[in-house]
């Protein structure tokens, strides 16, 4: 056997051992066809022999640099496939890290009553609203926008507006910065009830259809942006 034949197998074999993802090479798409050219250089060094037999025009020196050739084409191939998977695993390391980057969530747990409730930032103040999907707004009671600034003396009540607990009349207008833990959304359209008309003020449709995702597991509520 070709001293090629030994440097093929105590690669192919260190490889297999040192290597913690050099099984998978077998799995993966393409890498059969490495592994049957090591057999091929294998088997042809093994019968280089009855080769130089056939191809007797061919000298010597020729023969070598051929197994050498096979030889480190097999190589080349093994570590072109590894280096490959590194690359890509830190592909998708990178592209995972800059979607948690730029995908804030804020997490709101289920009250006593069944509701799910959340103090939010409504421009820069707190605000208690409760999950209300059945309100196409961002509903405020009139004391929640007396207390953060909302000029009502300019506002007209004029709007209609249906909630879980019925049809009134609202008075719209914009939120300019609304931000529940890590998730801040601006330009919200929104509305203030009239004095005593609502119980809670309503996180509606108008924050929740900007979100990119709202999860609901058992007792909590996850809203992903």
């Amino acid at each position: 056997m070709q001293i090629w034949a030994l440097v093929l197998i105590i690669y192919f074999l260190g490889a297999f051992v040192l290597r913690d993802d050099f099984s998978a090479l077998f799995m993966e798409s393409g890498g059969a066809s490495w592994v049957a050219l090591i057999a091929i250089g294998l088997v042809a060094t093994a019968f280089a022999g009855p080769i130089r037999n056939l191809l007797g025009s061919f000298s010597e020196e020729r023969h070598r640099a051929m197994f050498a050739l096979a030889a480190l084409l097999c190589i080349g191939g093994i570590e072109y496939i590894n280096t490959a998977k590194t690359i890509n695993a830190e592909r998708i390391v990178a592209e995972t890290a800059a979607v948690a980057f730029i995908s804030p969530e804020a997490s709101i747990n289920r009250s006593w009553d069944g509701h799910f409730r959340a103090i939010a930032q409504v421009n820069g103040h707190d605000v208690g609203l409760m999950v209300d999907t059945g309100a196409s707004l961002v509903l405020l009671r009139h004391d929640d926008a007396l207390r953060i600034g909302i000029p009502l003396s300019e506002l007209d009540y004029s709007t209609p507006l249906t909630t879980a607990t019925g049809k009134s009349y609202v008075a719209r207008f914009h939120i300019a910065e609304l931000a529940i833990g890590d998730v801040t959304l601006h330009n919200i359209s929104a509305a203030v009830a009239q004095e005593g008309a609502l119980h809670s003020s309503l996180l509606g449709m108008s924050f929740l259809e900007k979100l990119d995702e709202t999860v609901i597991q058992k007792s909590r509520m996850t809203l992903r942006k």
